[in-house]
């Protein structure tokens, strides 16, 4: 029989639980900040018409970026 007053064994739940709990928590902070852009939307669109001036990217690429954002 399992004694439930043992010290030990409520360490041991508390433990666990902690440990899931702080996984639980962990992903879930992890999957609001991957929503979120890195820049503001109008800052990417400079970059991208800078890159386009300067010729890194073409007018293609451009444009697909500026669509996907």
């Amino acid at each position: 029989m399992i004694d439930f007053d043992s010290f030990g064994l409520w360490a041991m739940f508390a433990f666990w639980g902690s440990a899931v709990g702080g996984i639980f928590l962990a992903v879930q902070w992890a999957s609001k900040r991957s929503k979120k852009s890195p820049a503001p939307r109008d800052i990417i669109i400079q970059s991208l018409k800078k890159r386009l001036d300067d010729g890194e990217i073409s007018r293609e690429e451009y444009e697909r970026r500026c669509k996907d954002l």
